[in-house]
């Protein structure tokens, strides 16, 4: 596992310093859903799959653009070259190259790295996470009414039921928490959960994918959190201390 995460910490920084020093952040191609590709995520993406492949021939790949390869293999490395896109070609610093690996069906490692914020995020099953080296642990707050809320909500392309949906959610987030924020990058909010600066990450269903939340998703709970995906899909996400989700969940029903 040491030889893992040093080999793919490396890989993820010397990616992160490719997509910051890709020059200029021109879009690439749009999807059919209207989200936007990059030459940096072609970039980075090639070149964190290219090094790891190098040193690990046996593994699979899940990665944002590519797609799938090699999904049965025991060890299979989930990836989203740049998270934050739209923020990265508008020049705002809040994008991340986020990295995990799974071992049979289980989460066991997450890297998070920030090039304009300096930031890398780290996880290791069994082994707590860390910010730069420096141990992280989740809120120790209890009450509801005093927390920050890291909310992520669908977009106007989403089914027609699900935003108001959504949006009755919110205000209901609104009116029982001190301070809602909106991101809009699942893989630095759940750091910033995992973190403390926020005490909760809430996704009311927006089109989050597994490479959005996987290293998150190992972050929070080697934090001291819980993570909850309540449903296939597009369902709900809940990610913190165990007993605020305990709370945000009855609060809103889910």
């Amino acid at each position: 596992m040491s030889e893992f995460l040093d080999i793919a910490k490396q890989v993820v920084r010397e990616a992160g310093t490719l997509a910051l020093q890709c020059q200029p952040r021109e879009v690439y191609r749009y999807k059919a859903n209207r989200e936007i590709v990059t030459w940096g995520d072609v970039q980075v993406e090639e070149y964190v799959i290219s090094a790891l492949r190098r040193r690990f021939p046996d593994h699979g790949f899940d990665s944002e653009e590519r797609g799938t390869e090699g999904a049965e293999a025991e060890y299979v490395w989930i990836l989203d070259p740049i998270d934050g896109t739209r923020y990265y070609v508008g020049g705002i610093p809040l994008y991340a190259v986020s990295l995990a690996l799974r071992h049979r069906q289980e989460l066991i490692l997450g890297i998070v790295y920030g090039p304009e914020l300096g930031q890398t995020y780290v996880a290791l099953s069994g082994h707590g996470a860390t910010m730069n080296d420096r141990r992280i642990t989740c809120s120790s707050k209890s009450r509801i009414e005093e927390i920050s809320v890291c909310l992520e909500i669908p977009s106007r392309d989403s089914p027609p039921e699900q935003l108001p949906w959504a949006m009755e959610k919110m205000v209901t987030l609104v009116r029982h928490t001190r301070r809602v924020r909106i991101l809009g990058v699942g893989s630095l909010g759940l750091c910033f959960c995992a973190a403390g600066g926020f005490d909760v990450y809430v996704n009311l269903g927006s089109a989050t994918k597994l490479c959005d939340v996987a290293a998150g998703h190992v972050m929070v709970e080697e934090a001291g959190g819980q993570f909850l995906s309540l449903g296939e899909g597009n369902s709900p996400i809940i990610a913190g201390p165990e007993s605020l989700c305990s709370q945000i969940r009855e609060l809103l029903g889910l």
